[in-house]
């Protein structure tokens, strides 16, 4: 007989739970630190160099240092989530520093390769707008990229699809992740049909890829190098938020509305963007299926450690029938 989810374990709860940490309590985190932290705000207010581009950086990237620290600190501190926690950190078995490199690198190709499609399309120009003086800026930038990108990873990908893969089949944690994902942006700039479909689909491909490396830091890389790329590096929208400062710029007055482009939400409001992020689910399940891993979709750990006591009990009574 099945047995019946607590109210914990169930997933609306872990849904409600996310929303309030991640949605909530870290914002409160952040007010209190722009109301209280006077040497900060005093360092922002008398900054010179590139102030807009600062600023845009502390208001979409440096702003969620806060739900970064809450997802740490609460499944750190809270028994029932230690095991979150520790899938987060170094320790764990499958977390390399490799795992997060080829990360970086499969988020750098995706995004160029969307950003290309509209570039032979036509329906943007770029031109080149760099110093060398703004290098500082720009590795400033890529690690508040990090903290925003891997904060949503960390809830997403982290918190949700453990939790809910304990007593639920992993298919069910996947097809939530992509609903959840979907709907944290719904409420972007420029939010429309392709563009929330695309998100979904970036979700539902994160999260199996997390699945088939078996380490988060994977997703953190590609979701920190996709973003920083079309927002920072090729100055298009970021999900419909644009930088103020980047490598490239992009001629505005250029800019058309495609399939392969989307002049409000950017490369993730066209075709190219979903085909991109279907392919790398699409891969991770083609090379989960000749490591005849396929049947992991359909099985909670709860049911995998069930498998794995009646495994041991039956060795058990083997070994008690030889002994007698």
């Amino acid at each position: 007989m099945k047995n019946k989810v607590d109210i914990h374990n169930r997933i609306i709860w872990i849904i409600l739970v996310v929303f309030v940490w991640y949605l909530l309590a870290s914002d409160i985190v952040m007010e209190l630190f722009f109301a209280f932290c006077t040497p900060y705000n005093n360092a922002m207010d008398h900054i010179q160099y590139m102030p807009d581009a600062m600023r845009f950086v502390e208001e979409y990237y440096f702003w969620t240092i806060g739900s970064f620290v809450c997802i740490l600190v609460y499944t750190a501190v809270t028994k029932r989530n230690r095991f979150v926690f520790e899938s987060f950190l170094p320790g764990h078995e499958k977390n390399r520093i490799s795992k997060l490199l080829n990360g970086f690198l499969v988020g750098f190709l995706m995004n160029f390769g969307c950003i290309l499609c509209a570039l032979i399309h036509g329906d943007i120009k770029l031109y080149l707008n760099f110093t060398v003086s703004a290098i500082p800026f720009f590795l400033w930038a890529f690690l508040w990229v990090f903290v925003q990108s891997s904060s949503e990873e960390l809830w997403c990908r982290g918190f949700m699809y453990e939790r809910i893969r304990v007593h639920y089949p992993l298919w069910v944690a996947i097809a939530v992740n992509g609903l959840f994902f979907a709907a944290l942006h719904m409420a972007n700039p420029g939010a429309s049909a392709l563009p929330i479909i695309d998100i979904a689909v970036c979700g539902l491909s994160f999260s199996i890829a997390k699945w088939y490396t078996g380490s988060i830091w994977f997703p953190m890389g590609i979701h920190t190098t996709w973003n920083f790329t079309q927002n920072l590096l090729f100055g298009l929208p970021n999900s419909g938020l644009v930088s103020e400062a980047s490598v490239f710029s992009l001629d505005a007055a250029s800019a058309q509305d495609s399939l392969v482009y989307n002049v409000a939400f950017g490369v993730e409001g066209a075709i190219p963007a979903v085909l991109a992020d279907a392919i790398l689910g699409i891969v991770c399940i083609v090379l989960a299926a000749k490591k005849g891993r396929l049947g992991e979709l359909t099985q909670s750990i709860e049911s995998i450690n069930a498998g794995n006591s009646q495994i041991e009990n039956e060795a058990e009574i083997e070994i008690i029938n030889e002994e007698h």
